[in-house]
């Protein structure tokens, strides 16, 4: 009797705890586009409930302070304070305060089983899904209503919400198309977005489960996006993942076939995906900001920057024009840079996220404007630092009376719990 009562309780914890990850996911997933402005700073919502989210359960108890990431993050806060305070003229307080805050929720853990990890990456798994159905519906809707008013809501959400999305490429016109515009699953705050997001969900399918009906789903969300950051994280890990065994192989081998199926029914122009490999030369597209003008950049750094912007950095926020890997470097200079390296390392070390999804991440993180953005690293918190190593049972004592019927049975329970930091 006392085992089933127990039993029950952890199920009911760890249904608690999917629903805490429901409400992180969708946060991430589906506020990204508004934000509230006070004067020439936009706080995202995406970020607000979040952090109240992860707060709540810190007071509640129901979360620990990785001691190990702590010592780090402590390390990182003095890092980045000695660079606000050097360059206390050009940096921006806003960006300082957005960062510590950000990464502070990644030193916060909760024990959880192997069982409790996979219900979360099925919730994930879903909203993908869910997400692939409305751009698949937002890509035909654009025959029959004006594209770019259903991107806005028709006016049904307020402006000032959504003021803070202006440098974003949200109404994006499919290249040599001027008419249509590229999916972003309406939610999302680019297409690229929707890209990433849905790559990552064919992969953690490919991976875990292998459900062909979610595949099928996710594979037209991912190229009607027409974009190639979801396609380069794609090319880089599906093959990996088929080396795996034979059910996986299987499984990257429907998506592919699924995807030069939908080419060649003309359902997605083929043409506009192969144009993009040109980006790489073009000064002017993502594709070249985001991979080759880093490397220039830094190289250009190296050799014009004072001895003090190389240690410390040029300060938080002087970096925002500057994309991907660069961006901590640029601000926090070379002894920042290795701090949020190290921090992050003990923060994602021994994470129950498969390698693969954990790679997908790293690399959107690096090249796809991860540093700062409330989204991608709230995906990281929940698929790899929030679920830490489940509690140890102690051993179960079971005693029979030898004066007593097996009726009277008594078990007496030693339970432990050992957070492993």
């Amino acid at each position: 009797m006392l085992a089933e009562t127990s039993a029950a309780s952890i199920r009911q914890i760890y249904r608690s705890e999917t629903r805490i990850d429901i409400a992180l996911l969708v946060s991430a997933l589906f506020l990204q586009r508004f934000s509230l402005q006070f004067g020439k700073t936009f706080l995202t919502l995406d970020l607000v409930p979040v952090a109240f989210i992860l707060l709540h359960q810190f007071l509640s108890g129901k979360l620990v302070i990785h001691y190990e990431r702590l010592l780090w993050f402590l390390a990182l806060g003095l890092a980045t304070t000695c660079s606000l305070l050097m360059n206390f003229k050009s940096a921006k307080l806003t960006s300082y305060f957005l960062f510590l805050v950000l990464y502070s929720l990644m030193t916060l853990s909760r024990p959880s089983t192997l069982d409790q990890y996979k219900s979360t990456l099925q919730v994930f798994q879903f909203l993908v899904m869910l997400l692939s159905c409305i751009a698949i519906a937002q890509f035909p809707a654009q025959f029959v209503v004006d594209g770019a008013k259903l991107i806005m809501f028709y006016g049904m959400i307020p402006d000032f919400l959504m003021a803070g999305a202006g440098g974003m490429h949200t109404i994006h016109p499919i290249e040599g198309i001027t008419t249509l515009l590229k999916s972003n699953a309406i939610f999302l705050a680019e297409p690229s977005t929707l890209s990433q997001i849905t790559a990552l969900g064919i992969l953690i399918e490919v991976l875990e489960f292998r459900r062909p009906r979610y595949m099928l789903v996710m594979v037209p969300g991912f190229l009607l996006a027409y974009s190639g950051t979801g396609l380069m994280t794609l090319l880089l890990l599906l093959p990996l993942a088929g080396l795996s065994h034979g059910r996986v192989a299987l499984s990257a081998l429907l998506v592919v076939m699924s995807a030069l199926g939908l080419f060649a029914i003309g359902v997605i122009d083929l043409s506009v995906f192969v144009s993009r490999s040109a980006e790489f030369e073009e000064t002017g597209s993502s594709g070249f900001a985001r991979f080759v003008a880093p490397v220039l950049l830094a190289a250009e750094f190296v050799d014009t920057v004072s001895l003090q912007a190389f240690l410390v950095g040029s300060g938080p926020g002087t970096g925002s024009s500057v994309v991907g890997w660069l961006r901590p470097f640029y601000e926090y200079g070379i002894i920042g840079a290795f701090v949020i390296v190290c921090f992050l390392t003990s923060c994602l070390r021994r994470s129950r996220c498969p390698k693969l999804v954990l790679a997908a991440l790293i690399f959107s993180y690096l090249f796809l404007m991860g540093f700062l953005d409330p989204s991608i690293l709230t995906l990281i918190i929940v698929l790899c630092t929030l679920n830490g190593p489940e509690p140890r049972r102690g051993r179960v004592d079971i005693t029979y009376p030898p004066s007593h019927p097996a009726s009277t049975l008594t078990a007496n329970y030693r339970w432990r719990s050992l957070h492993d930091t």
